[in-house]
């Protein structure tokens, strides 16, 4: 094998083993970061829906203990604005479902809430519905709700933390492959200068070396080689060359 396939050879080996490391610790590295992007995004949506529910139960709670204070005509009109609001956060939840148990936990409150619905509707068309019966009947039933949209909250949050962390270790786990690769690249980078200096640069200065001895005190030129590439075809034609000077340069 001459030098220039060892040494070409040699660099491709390097070079490959490099980039099978950078291109396995990026991809890898993008995959996680694309996967807690999405688990961050869908949590985050789960967590501003409660909210918007958890407000929108509010909002309707004081209509409801003001329509019974005062018995405002446009009060079921805003309450049913209310509730389509909570309904259309509660839709958007159930489509963004991300988790174990959180499906279990939106149909707990949809169940809850269409319960708690039904009984505050009747303040508007049951007379004499007095705070005692809103707190005895619709009060539990609002609590139930938000206990339910709470623990959702929960949940995610949970989760989002739980599910960081996972991330965060496997993201760990993706670059360990790619140091133990560019650790045996850099082994093999120390290999390779030794197989060049060993088999091409100590060569050269043995010939070199051999070259001054012979012209300068006339030792003969015999330098040990262990290869037979271009070097050692070097080396012969150098003793041939040597031959031919001294023949030529004999008395006749």
């Amino acid at each position: 094998m001459g030098i220039r396939v060892k040494i070409l050879l040699g660099f491709f080996i390097l070079a490959s083993m490099l980039f099978i490391s950078g291109a396995f610790s990026i991809f890898e590295l993008t995959k996680q970061g694309q996967a807690v992007k999405m688990m961050i995004t869908d949590s985050y949506r789960s967590i501003d829906y409660s909210k918007q529910m958890l407000d929108a139960m509010e909002q309707q709670e004081k209509i409801l203990l003001r329509h019974i204070g005062n018995n405002t005509p446009e009060s079921f009109e805003k309450f049913e604005e209310a509730a389509k609001f909570f309904e259309l956060n509660l839709d958007s939840a159930r489509k963004n479902l991300t988790f174990p148990h959180e499906e279990e936990i939106v149909d707990s409150i949809t169940k809850s809430y269409f319960n708690y619905k039904e009984k505050a509707q009747r303040v508007f068309f049951v007379n004499g519905y007095n705070l005692n019966a809103f707190l005895d009947t619709i009060h539990p039933a609002e609590l139930q709700t938000t206990k339910y949209i709470k623990k959702l909250t929960l949940l995610n949050q949970q989760e989002l933390y739980d599910s960081a962390a996972f991330h965060e270790a496997s993201a760990q786990r993706a670059i360990v492959p790619g140091l133990v690769v560019i650790l045996t690249s850099l082994i093999f980078t120390f290999i390779f200068t030794y197989l060049v200096n060993h088999y091409f640069v100590s060569p050269i200065i043995k010939l070199t070396k051999g070259i001054n001895d012979y012209v300068k005190f006339h030792k003969p030129f015999d330098v040990p080689l262990e290869t037979r590439d271009e070097i050692y075809k070097l080396k012969t034609s150098i003793k041939e060359m040597i031959s031919l000077s001294r023949l030529s340069n004999k008395p006749e």
